[in-house]
């Protein structure tokens, strides 16, 4: 198993949404449904139904998890 993180991007409109990190314990690299279905079943997201309005996801390294983590 390899440590994978994810940048995922809400976005509402150009002046509100968010990102969130993710990190997901995984062998090989996850689609965006199965990134997304992993932030929702562990209520990552800020309100339910954020996950609707995700416009990207990209996979970052353990440092900008940290500063996305605060």
């Amino acid at each position: 198993m390899k440590t994978r993180f994810y940048d995922v991007h809400v976005f509402f409109s150009r002046q509100d949404g968010y990102s969130i990190g993710v990190k997901i314990e995984s062998a090989n690299p996850l689609s965006d449904e199965q990134i997304l279905e992993f932030a929702a079943d562990n209520q990552l997201f800020t309100d339910d139904g954020d996950q609707n309005h995700v416009d990207t996801i990209d996979e970052i390294d353990e440092s900008v998890y940290n500063i996305l983590k605060g």
